[in-house]
C-alpha cells in the first residue's frame, strides 16, 4: 500500500486500511454522489428560504452525528474524529501562546479554543453542540492571532510544544466499543458529518461550515516559521502547499468543496503539524 513519507505513520496506516473495507469500496461512491447531487438542489432553496438558523438547527445536526458514533462507526474512525477535535484547538491554543491573546482554559466543554474538550458521553455532544462549535474554532483563532506577536516571541515558540492530549478524556470510545456496529470506516464518517451539516444546518452555517479551513494556512504559515532552521521539516510542509491541498478549497464556493478533501487535507495536516512540534522538542532536548 501507498505510504507518504510527508505523512505521519498513524495516518498512513489508517489510509492504507481504510482502502480494504467494504464500506470504502461499496458505501461511500454512494454518498459521495448523492451529496453532490443533494447539494447542487439544497444550497439554492436555503439561500431561499433557510438564511439564517430557526433554533433547532445544531441539536439536530449533533445528535445525527452522536447517533453515527454510537452504533455506525468503527473504533478506529471514531478515535480518528476525536483526536481531531482535541488536536485542533491545542494547536490554536499553542498559536496564541506567546500573544497578548493567551488565555486560561475556560472549562466550557467542547466550545472555544481555550474549552474543555474531553468526550465523555454522547450527551455532551449533543448538549454542548460539537460539531458546529468546532468549526467555529478556525474563525475563532483569526479573530485573536497578532502576527507581530508571534514573530516577536518565535523563540519562545521554538522552545516550547502544544499541550499533551492526553490531558482529555476519551470514554465515548468505550461507549462505541459496546454499541458499534463498526460500519463506517473515517472516510465515511467524514463524508456523513459533512452531509449532515449541508442537510440540516441554515445557509449562513452551511457555508460557514464548508469553508471553515483558513485556519490550515495560518498554521501552515507559523510552521514555516518556527521551523525554519529545520531542513527535514520544511521539505514535508513544502508538500502541504500544493494547490489542492492547501488553498484550493479555502473560500471555495458551496457547490466546489469536497468532503474528501477535510479528511486527507485537514485532519491529516493537524496530525503533522502536531506530531511535527511534540517530536522536534524531544528531538531538541536529545541533541541539547
Amino acid at each position: 500500500m501507498q505510504k507518504f513519507p510527508y505523512v505521519t505513520d498513524y495516518i498512513n496506516d489508517i489510509f492504507s486500511r481504510e482502502k480494504s473495507r467494504f464500506d470504502y469500496r461499496l458505501i461511500r461512491p454512494i454518498l459521495t454522489i448523492s451529496y453532490f447531487f443533494i447539494r447542487i438542489v439544497l444550497i439554492p432553496l436555503k439561500f431561499l428560504f433557510h438564511r439564517r438558523a430557526w433554533g433547532f438547527e445544531r441539536r439536530l445536526i449533533d445528535a445525527v452525528v452522536a447517533f453515527g458514533i454510537k452504533y455506525l462507526a468503527s473504533r478506529e474512525a471514531l478515535e480518528l474524529l476525536i483526536r481531531h477535535v482535541q488536536i485542533e484547538p491545542l494547536l490554536y491554543r499553542y498559536l496564541l501562546s506567546g500573544t497578548p491573546e493567551r488565555r486560561d482554559g475556560t472549562g466550557e466543554i467542547l466550545k472555544g479554543i481555550d474549552g474543555d474538550f474531553s468526550v465523555k458521553s454522547i450527551e455532551d455532544i449533543v448538549r454542548h453542540g460539537l460539531t458546529i462549535c468546532h468549526d467555529d474554532l478556525s474563525y475563532e483563532i483569526f479573530e485573536r492571532f497578532d502576527k507581530d506577536a508571534f514573530l516577536e516571541n518565535i523563540e519562545f515558540y521554538r522552545a516550547t510544544v502544544p499541550e499533551d492530549i492526553e490531558q482529555y478524556s476519551k470514554e465515548i470510545l468505550e461507549l462505541n466499543r459496546k454499541h458499534s456496529l463498526q460500519l463506517y470506516g473515517v472516510t465515511n464518517v467524514v463524508v456523513v458529518v459533512v452531509f449532515t451539516i449541508t442537510l440540516f444546518a441554515d445557509f449562513h452555517t452551511a457555508i460557514r461550515a464548508l469553508n471553515s479551513f483558513d485556519s490550515d494556512s495560518l498554521l501552515l504559515w507559523c510552521l514555516k516559521h518556527i521551523c525554519a532552521d529545520d531542513k527535514d521539516a520544511m521539505i514535508d510542509l513544502d508538500f502541504y502547499l500544493q494547490n489542492q491541498a492547501n488553498r484550493g478549497h479555502y473560500n471555495n464556493d458551496a457547490f466546489r468543496s469536497n468532503p474528501n478533501e477535510y479528511l486527507y487535507y485537514h485532519i491529516g495536516f493537524d496530525e503533522f503539524a502536531y506530531e511535527l512540534l511534540r517530536k522536534r522538542r524531544a528531538a531538541q532536548a536529545q541533541g541539547g
